[in-house]
């Protein structure tokens, strides 16, 4: 049995070898000349976002999660599962904490003041009477700027809702100019529409409007070079003929630890938090026969994020899109696991209408991660851990078996003269598993292949035409 250290030094040999540390450094170089012109240092926007997010300060919250009783509305989620997404939010922002939590059951979201006379009381009484509070964290998607406006007038501590707890995640997340960019473009949505409340009636309207269409037009600009530079890296990932492999999942599912531990690559540090990865990554790894593929690390899905949030990254998913085979990774130790599995293959769903890509969701290949937790079964999806290495042989084989099938490759052994021209051909243009002297004729060498079925064709009609293999 080939050891993963003989078939390292195989690829090395390979002239094709792929560097995705050089794809990251141009990518980078490319969105330096625009980074500073785009997102430099002004004042009278930083104000105004200052003013709307009330998040430059550090805060102690007290959550609260409204939720619908009954009727159509009310969601598959519990109360107390959305809770505690709220808390594992809140905990991500550094020195912030949670002060207490509590559940309000209500008729309706849409109520202008969200709570009724006696709630809006009940919590008053309790924001008052307890000073560690600085803040207010509903945790609904994208509160209206009246319910907002009410809140504060009656609790006199700032209001914070999922977007804006979100986006400060995701600006402290955003490592690459291309994620800062994007980060920039969804704040940017967010202050517009919200930028009409009281503060500004002492700002020119018109300026305001000024300053706003400026910096996206900046940003938008910036994110379509960066987009085609993707592009063309994309295209020659593609024509080095390298299989990938999309890894998604929910936020916090083990996608990075997986992909670390598929792969071994030291410099992946996962962490255990929502939003731990915001800028998709490369990373190449080798299957059992010896056949290397590349792992793409995505966002994690988050659910209830706003419409325009998410439009935002949609570019961040287009490598999920065109890859050969989409791994879904699902933290199966979840309380809601149903109800992540859901939000995740019902995006994936909108992300295939919207690229015309039909044939999305044929891709997909489930793990059970965590399985070490809990004692469950999860019908077609293997299950694995991948903090403790459990099932990901199983997993490595299962891949193969993908790949090898959504890439039309084959395996399979060619018979070429030893030394010639044929052997280099293949170690170029295919992926040379072993090569052993054929025992009836030494000057023959027997070269087992993974091969395409183009390659497959390129090489009958150079080396063999009228010859059998």
């Amino acid at each position: 049995m080939l050891t993963i250290k003989f078939i390292r030094n195989v690829i090395k040999t390979i002239p094709r070898t792929f560097s995705t540390t050089l794809i990251r450094k141009t990518e980078e170089e490319f969105a330096e000349k625009y980074i500073e012109d785009v997102l430099e240092s002004d004042n009278e926007y930083n104000e105004v976002v200052d003013n709307i997010l009330h998040l430059k300060d550090i805060h102690s919250c007290l959550i609260i999660q409204p939720y619908v009783k009954w009727g159509p509305r009310k969601l598959t989620i519990t109360p107390e599962e959305q809770l505690e997404e709220a808390v594992s939010l809140i905990q991500t922002l550094p020195s912030w904490k949670v002060v207490d939590t509590m559940k309000i059951p209500l008729e309706s979201l849409a109520n202008k003041s969200l709570f009724k006379t006696g709630n809006m009381e009940k919590l008053s009484n309790i924001i008052v009477s307890n000073p560690e509070i600085s803040a207010v964290f509903i945790n609904a998607s994208n509160l209206k700027r009246v319910t907002s406006d009410i809140l504060q007038e009656n609790f006199r501590i700032p209001i914070l809702d999922r977007y804006k707890i979100v986006m400060q995640i995701l600006k402290m997340h955003a490592t690459s100019k291309y994620a800062k960019l994007q980060v920039a473009l969804a704040e940017l949505h967010f202050v517009r529409r919200k930028s009409q409340n009281d503060f500004f009636h002492t700002h020119d309207p018109e300026v305001l409007k000024l300053m706003f269409q400026n910096r996206e037009q900046k940003i938008k600009k910036a994110i379509q070079e960066l987009r085609n530079q993707r592009m063309l890296l994309r295209s020659n990932r593609r024509k080095l003929d390298y299989p990938v492999i999309a890894v998604v999942g929910y936020t916090n599912a083990g996608k990075t630890c997986l992909i670390k531990a598929l792969t071994g690559e030291k410099s992946l540090q996962p962490k255990n938090q929502l939003f731990a990865t915001l800028d998709v990554t490369v990373h190449a790894g080798i299957l059992p026969s010896g056949l290397e593929v590349l792992y793409v690390d995505t966002v994690g899905f988050l659910s209830d994020i706003p419409t325009n949030l998410i439009e935002c990254f949609i570019a961040t998913f287009e490598d999920a899109i065109l890859a050969d085979v989409i791994l879904h990774v699902e933290d199966v130790s979840s309380s809601c696991f149903e109800y992540k599995r859901n939000h995740v293959l019902t995006t994936l769903k909108d992300l295939a209408k919207k690229s015309g890509n039909k044939d999305i969701m044929n891709k997909i290949m489930s793990v059970a991660n965590k399985s070490d937790l809990v004692d469950v079964n999860i019908p077609n999806s293997l299950p694995i851990s991948a903090k403790l290495g459990t099932g990901l042989e199983e997993l490595r084989f299962k891949l193969e078996e993908t790949v090898l099938q959504a890439t039309a490759r084959n395996v399979m052994t060619i018979k070429v003269p030893s030394g010639g021209n044929e052997m280099r051909w293949l170690y170029k243009n295919s992926t040379v598993v072993t090569e052993i002297p054929d025992e009836n004729n030494l000057q023959i060498t027997k070269a087992k292949v993974i091969i395409t079925d183009t390659n497959l064709s390129k090489f009958k009609h150079y080396f063999l035409k009228n010859k059998r293999l």
